[in-house]
This record gives structure tokens, sequence and C-alpha cells, in this order.
């Protein structure tokens, strides 16, 4: 009995031994099968997280054996392309479930060298635990083509014409990965190639180090929110390359995930739009200097009708003024009363002329004028009232030539300038500088101003070393009424009044300053060669004529005091407010009259058409047309094209309306009996 059992424990035991030798001849022709093949094993234990590996599996990714043998599921997943991650878990979670019976996936794994490269894992559940969960799962790793050798875009497998056609865009296409590396696919237009061959060889960027630093903060924050959310932006940003040129680069980005929602990267398109940002700059500077001329120029036509209305007003108390004060004897107190009364007026007149000269509605006389006399006289009217703290200095070319101007009006821009720049000083001190200097544009010269055509310009800079502006106020300084002194030193008319006279010399004037640094303004004037002597004009002499007048105003006022003064002068004056019903009464005794003194602006007729309605009905008699605004006539036509013989400014004064009457008289006619 005990021999038998013997014997069947000995066959048992030579059985189990046959067995063993069998499966260690298939470990070993499975081993070498996957050897063959390129394969490595491998052998998950879900329970405890660990990963047994073969020594295939590490040399497939670069490692030795005697690296590791053993990975926590932890290390596996570091190893694997975070793109790859979302696919992986859930491909896992299916085949754990039951969902799949087998489990084939393509990923990428990262190699010992750093490069990514294509695997195929493949596996199967291979134990279970008492409840039936799978307990172990065991599997084989292939390797596939490297990332290195694959063709980085399913683009380079279309056809040669698409190819070439993509190679030749001028963008470049760039991917983004979770580290915030750039890789820039394809050959990289001409604005990123230096900065891709300044990473030796490779075209993976740092993708901040490139961009200007004002725009980081923008850029940083796009990224931000594309890694929230699926999303697409576009940008425009700056790049600066090495040697520190400026590109500007409008960028088309969007950003993916994977499947389980896990941020994979941005994929995005560059565009240099370098000349289309110089070309909007240029657009909008013309737009903004266009913007400004037209706000000037609507300021300018509303301060010339209040000014028209205010030198209507003016009249009749300047006339009635300096009636009165001729009237008394200067002992009488009334004297003095009269006399404050004509100087406040002749100031609301003066006011009322800048706001003229700014609207461009009054034309002075204009004649050669040297701005090296103008400057020399302003300085000696200027330096003794000059604070000890402020001090002068002058580069004058004695060479430069004269200009086409108003002398009163350029001794007026130059007194408002070196004026505006005392007032900067007045708390600080500092340097009054005078330059003054011909320049030339055009003939390869580069332009002065875009306002200006080519030629030769006198420019003037009158600059100073106080307190400066901000751009609002660079922005505003040639308006009218706009300040930044305090109501006692100014009234605000004084640069634009400046700015209204340059640009009716047909000249140019900008302003430089810095806050703290002071200010520089740029005068341009456009010079003569001539340097013919101003031709003094002499004021004729006053006579008297039994003249009979026909004067028309819509203004009782002004009618009224006009009235007095004709009379006072000894004429015969009829005066009338309609200019439709002095034209009638004109009509029908067109005789009686030798001269007609008529307003410009008034409602029913202007004094222009009233002008020529008179002259179809008597052609040879003289016409005065008197205007407190003349921004109706066009001032490039002499006045006898008009019919007019002469023209008298608004507030009128005793003399001046007797000086123009026998001025006109005198050269029209020498039938009137002198008195």
């Amino acid at each position: 009995m005990l021999k038998g059992s013997i014997e069947a424990l000995e066959k048992k035991i030579a059985m189990l031994e046959n067995r063993a030798s069998i499966a260690e001849q298939k470990a070993d022709a499975l081993k070498t099968a996957l050897e063959s093949a390129r394969a490595g094993y491998w052998e998950w234990n879900v329970e405890n997280g660990t990963i047994l590996i073969d020594r295939q599996w590490a040399v497939i990714s670069g490692y030795n054996s005697a690296d590791f043998d053993m990975l926590t599921m932890e290390q596996w997943r570091e190893l694997c392309h975070p793109a790859d991650l979302g696919v992986v878990t859930k491909s896992i979670e299916e085949l754990l479930d039951g969902s799949m019976e087998r489990l084939e996936l393509e990923l990428r794994v990262r190699h010992k060298n750093g490069e990514w490269i294509r695997v195929l894992d493949c596996g199967k559940v291979t134990g279970r635990s008492k409840n039936g969960k799978p307990s172990c799962l065991t599997g084989s790793r292939q390797a596939l083509a490297s990332l290195h050798d694959k063709p980085e875009s399913p683009v380079k497998n279309v056809p040669e014409e698409l190819q070439a056609l993509v190679d030749n865009i001028p963008a470049a296409i760039y991917h983004l990965d979770v580290s915030g590396q750039a890789t820039i696919r394809f050959r990289p237009p001409a604005f990123l190639k230096t900065l891709v061959s300044e990473h030796a060889g490779t075209t993976r960027l740092n993708t901040l180090s490139m961009i200007h630093h004002d725009d980081r903060h923008m850029l940083s924050n796009a990224y931000s929110k594309l890694r929230e959310a699926k999303h697409s932006l576009t940008l425009v940003y700056r790049i600066v390359t090495p040697e520190g040129k400026l590109h500007w680069i409008e960028d088309h980005m969007r950003s993916s995930f994977s499947d389980d929602g896990l941020f994979s990267g941005i994929d995005g398109i560059l565009c240099e739009v370098t000349d289309r940002i110089a070309r909007l700059e240029k657009t909008r500077k013309l737009e903004s200097q266009l913007s400004k001329s037209q706000r000037l120029e609507t300021i300018g036509t509303l301060a010339g009708g209040i000014a028209h209305d205010f030198n209507n007003i003016l009249t009749p108390i300047l006339g009635y003024a300096e009636m009165g004060l001729s009237s008394i004897d200067e002992d009488d107190p009334i004297h003095e009363y009269f006399a404050e009364i004509m100087q406040a007026a002749e100031r609301a007149q003066k006011l009322v002329s800048q706001i003229l000269t700014f609207s461009k509605a009054e034309e002075g006389k204009t004649a050669p004028v040297s701005i090296q006399e103008v400057i020399d006289e302003v300085i000696r009217l200027m330096r003794p009232s000059l604070p000890s703290s402020v001090s002068i200095e002058e580069d004058i070319d004695s060479s430069c030539h004269k200009v086409i101007a108003d002398p009163a009006q350029m001794h007026q821009v130059v007194v408002n300038l070196c004026t505006n720049a005392l007032h900067a000083m007045e708390q600080t001190g500092g340097v009054l500088k005078i330059v003054l200097r011909e320049v030339s544009t055009g003939n390869g010269m580069p332009p002065i101003a875009p306002e200006l055509p080519d030629g030769n310009y006198a420019e003037l800079i009158i600059s100073d070393t106080g307190t400066g502006m901000d751009s609002r106020a660079i922005e505003r300084i040639f308006e009218p009424f706009f300040t930044t002194k305090s109501v006692e030193k100014g009234s605000g008319l004084g640069l634009s009044v400046v700015h209204g006279i340059v640009t009716g010399a047909n000249g140019h004037i900008s302003v430089e300053s810095t806050q703290g640094k002071g200010s520089a303004f740029h005068v341009w004037l456009p010079v003569i060669k001539s340097n013919t002597p101003d031709r003094l004009e002499q004021n004729p002499l006053l006579a008297k004529y039994a003249a009979s007048v026909l004067f028309i105003d819509d203004e009782p006022a002004t009618v009224n005091l006009v009235t007095i003064m004709m009379t006072k002068l000894g004429y015969n004056i009829r005066a009338e407010n309609s200019p439709v019903e002095a034209l009638k009464f004109f009509r029908e005794q067109p005789d009686q009259f030798d001269l007609v003194i008529t307003d410009l602006t008034m409602p029913e007729m202007t004094g222009i058409q009233l002008s020529s309605e008179i002259h179809k009905i008597a052609p040879s008699i003289p016409v005065i047309l008197m205007t407190g605004y003349g921004k109706m006539i066009d001032h490039d036509m002499p006045l006898r094209h008009y019919g007019i013989n002469h023209l008298l400014k608004k507030p009128l004064k005793l003399a001046h309306l007797a000086l123009a009457v026998k001025e006109v008289l005198s050269s029209t006619t020498n039938l009137l009996t002198e008195i």
C-alpha cells in the first residue's frame, strides 16, 4: 500500500517537473518573441498600484534594466505625454469595468534623452480578486516610429502643391505645450528666423522671453484664460529681436483640451503686421489733426459770430464816449468819466480783435517783416520787467529773410509766446531762449510739417525751462479760453490768437513739452527773398465836402450814432434800418446821394448784395462797407470786385469815419463843392 502511494507521488512529481520545464520553455520562447518584436513585458498589480517591467520595456524608453524593474502608477504617468493622459485614463477605466476586453493604446512617452517617442501598449485582465474585480493586468509595450522620425503634421502628407503653399505662407504656425514652451511648425518666416536660430538649432522657444515687456502681462492673462476653458483669441503685441528691432505681431490662438477636460496646449498662427500698424498710426495722426483742425475751425466760427455782435454793442459805447469826451472841458468832472468809458471800450475792442484774429475773420495789412527786429523790440520792452531768476538767451540768425505778415500781429506772436514762457518759470526761474533760423524743405530735405509745402521758412523757437505741460494740455493748448494759468494770469486767448495769426500767414505752429522740464514753441513762416524797403502809406489830408450820404445798418443804436457823427462832420445823411427800404428809396431818388455807407451783415440783405443792386441803378456811386466781422468777404478778391471803395471796421471812431469818407469822396469825384 505504501509502495503504491510512493509510486503515485513520484509520477505526480515527474508530471509537475515536466510541466514546469514546458512552462519555462514557453516563457523563454515568449521572451525571445518579445525581444524579436522589440516589445517589452509589463504586469500591473491593480491592488497595490505597482507595475512590473522587464529589461526590453526599459530599453524602449532608453533606460537600463538596473534603472528600475518596478514602477509606481505615479512614475508611469510622469513618463506619459500630458496630452495623452486623458485617453489613457479613459481606456484603462473601460478595461477595468468590463466595457472593453483588451487594451490596445497608442500613446507618447518621454525617452530618457528628453524626446517624445510613440509606443503601442497592449494588455488584458489576467487576475481577479474574490469579489470578481480585476486585480492584475498583463501586457506588452512595442516601440513605434519616434516623434522625431514621424512627420510633425499631417499637412506634410498632402500633395506637394499644398505643401509649397503652406511653406510660403507669411506666418508662423506654432504649438504651445502645457509647460509654456512653443514649437514653431514648418519653416519660420523671416521675422522669427533670428529668434529660432538663437535657441541652438531647435524650434522650441521660451514664449514670453521674446515679447516686449509692456505686452507680457496682456499675453500672460490671455494664456491663463485659454487654460481655463476652450477658447479662441486674437491679440496684437510686439516682438523684440536680439538686435532690438521691433515687430508687431497678430496672434490668432486657440486652446485645446483632452476628452476628460484636461488642458493639452495652445495652437496658433503668428502674422507680422508691422507695416499695417505703421499705416494705422499714420492714419490716426492725420485723423487727430483733422479733428483738431475742425474743432478749432468750429470754435473760430463761433468766436467770430460773437465778435460781430460784440462790435455792434461797442460801436455806440465807444462812439458816444468819444463825442462826449470832445464836447466838454478837461476841468469838468464828467470828462474823467468819459475817459474811463473810452479806455474800457478800447480794451474791449482789443479783446474782440484777438477773437477775430483767432477766427481768421480779421485781415491785417501785410508787409515784409523782419522777425529779427520784432524780437529785438520785444526783448527791449520785456527786459526791464524780467525777474532776476529768469535769464534770456538769444540765437538769432541775422541773415534770415523777411516774412510777409502784419507787423503788429508778428509783434503779438512774439510777445504772447515770451509771456507764456515767463509765466511757466514764475515760481522756479529758469532760461527763456529765443532761436531764429532759416530752414528749407524739399529737394531731398525732410518735410517740416505735413501742413506746409516745400520751400524756405523762418523758424522761430521760444522755449523755457519751466513747469511744462501734460499730454492733455498739449492737445488743447491752442483752443480759445483754455488755459493752465489762474484767472488773474490770463484769459486763455493768447495762444489761440497766435495760432490764428501764424496759420493766417500760411505758417505752422507746434509745441513740445515735458512736465517739469519746460516747453518749446516752434513757429514756421514762409520767407521772401526780396528785401525791398517797406512802403510807408501817408494819411490823406482831411477835407470837407457838401455831400449827401445814405447810411444803412440794422442796429438802431449804430444808426443813431452814425447820424450824429455825420451831421457833426457837416454831411447830409439819410439813415435806414432796412436794406430793402433803403434800396427802394435810392431807386426813387438816385441822384440825391453822393455816397453810400452800409453794414455788411444784415438780416434781409447783405451789404455786398445791396451794393450790387445800387450799382445797377447808379454804377459810379462810391460805397463804404462797414463790418464788425469780415468772414463773408473773400479776401483773395479786391474790394473793387464787389463795387466797394473802402472797408471800415467796427467799432467806429469819429476820426476813422471822417478819414474814410474824405478819402473816398476825394478819389471818386471832382463835382463836390469843398466847404
